[in-house]
């Protein structure tokens, strides 16, 4: 686990301790023009020091300590404050906001340049947060703005910097209802859990679904899943929230076995933390067994971020649950720089390929070229192949175009509730023709 340095001095990167930082701080204001808290992340050292080894990690780390205090001419103070984290003191020159964050958005790409240049197979990315302070600012909570913007960033690999303002804090405010409002709305069995339709549109019929989950807060607004996910992820609760889900999905399929129905996958979502968490794996298929359904009609989908750290134990599992015929999906295909890599190891049946990454692929014919060429590739050896997010029929006949034939989206249909998604899609057996 990431941890806090020693007091004194980093040697490794010869900076201030993260305490000392604190400490010379509010000094170092004292000769400065215009205070800037830059808050800097590593993403996925851990999945870089399995690729290149944890000696490449710490020469990583010790260039970008050089690469962001000695390379940057406005440069003050600064410490690591985490193993992948830096914080700095920098000298602002009475920059707008707008001009500052280009500045290190250029500052950030010139960094990443390098290291993907030595570095091509795992290419790491950074989040970057800043806070220009303003007269009577507290050093301590300057820092803690900067973290709240550098946070605001959220696994997002199309955006690099961003910078603090109160419209933050009042939704990190907002956040921290987020978990008593789950765990009311579990003890209180008001998670809904909605199915959104997987269509073929060679067939013309629905061929799965994904289950996905929703709850409401007490004045009965919708929570929505990308404020609520990566909250519950953070405290440890993630696991419930997937347990209940894949629970009421397997209930739904024995119910709809029992009444003579046509069965197909239901694809429910899978965390990182499901996997180190003892027996979650083993109490899903014993429930699973005890229901007496396919396993085939499972499918569990998780993103290559709840996979690249940990990642020979995560295949280790998946691997396992494959060989007792259960499907597995890789999600969000696209969306970060490693999938290929993933891909290579991990006993995947179905890749979801992000609709971002499939609407950047259809503006051009380069795009749909090597769009296809991907369909193909991956449908000539073990994959199949999904599109999400497809909302307009242009869109579909481009896609399917490139070769793909199953589509997720508003197109054909939104999440809908149980009930409704039973009464549109849920047909006896001899129906299916």
């Amino acid at each position: 686990m990431v941890g806090k340095l020693n007091l004194e001095l980093d040697r490794s990167i010869n900076l201030p301790s993260l305490e000392r930082f604190k400490e010379l701080g509010p000094k170092a204001l004292m000769g400065v023009t215009q205070g800037v808290i830059v808050s800097i992340n590593l993403k996925n050292l851990k999945y870089f020091n399995e690729i290149y080894s944890p000696r490449e990690g710490d020469w990583l780390i010790q260039f970008m300590a050089e690469y962001f205090c000695q390379r940057n001419p406005d440069y003050v103070l600064g410490c690591r404050s985490y193993v992948d984290h830096l914080l700095l003191l920098t000298e602002g020159k009475n920059l707008s906001k707008e001009a500052l964050v280009k500045k290190y958005e250029e500052f950030c790409n010139g960094f990443l340049d390098e290291v993907n240049k030595k570095y091509v197979r795992a290419k790491v990315h950074l989040e970057c947060g800043m806070y220009i302070m303003q007269p009577g600012d507290d050093f301590l909570t300057a820092q803690d703005n900067a973290r709240y913007a550098r946070r605001s960033i959220n696994n997002s690999y199309r955006t690099t910097v961003a910078y603090y303002s109160d419209d933050l804090r009042n939704k990190s405010m907002e956040k921290a209802a987020v978990i008593p409002d789950f765990r009311r709305a579990l003890e209180e069995h008001e998670i809904m859990v909605l199915l959104q339709p997987k269509y073929s549109a060679s067939q013309g019929h629905i061929v799965g679904a994904e289950a996905l989950s929703r709850f409401a807060n007490p004045e009965g607004e919708l929570v929505s899943p990308a404020i609520y996910v990566p909250i519950l992820e953070n405290s440890g609760l993630i696991s419930e929230l997937d347990r209940e889900v894949i629970f009421r999905t397997i209930s739904l399929q024995q119910k709809w076995m029992e009444e003579g129905k046509h069965l197909f996958p239901i694809s429910v979502n899978l965390s990182r933390m499901d996997f180190f968490e003892r027996g979650f794996l083993e109490e899903i298929d014993q429930r699973i067994e005890q229901a007496g359904i396919p396993k085939s009609c499972i499918e569990f989908e998780l993103t290559e971020t709840a996979i690249v750290e940990n990642l020979n134990e995560i295949v280790e599992k998946l691997t396992a649950l494959r060989s007792k015929g259960y499907r597995i999906a890789l999600d969000d295909f696209g969306s970060g720089y490693n999938s290929l890599y993933v891909l290579g190891r991990i006993p995947a049946n179905v890749i979801k390929f992000d609709r971002g990454f499939v609407l950047y692929s259809i503006q051009n014919e380069i795009g749909k070229t090597i769009l296809r060429n991907l369909v193909d590739t991956f449908k000539s050896t073990r994959f199949e192949v999904l599109c999400e997010g497809v909302e307009t029929e242009e869109e579909k006949q481009q896609i399917v175009e490139c070769g793909c034939d199953v589509i997720q989206g508003f197109l054909y249909d939104r999440p809908l509730p149980i009930a409704q998604f039973e009464e549109k899609y849920i047909v006896p057996e001899r129906e299916i023709g």
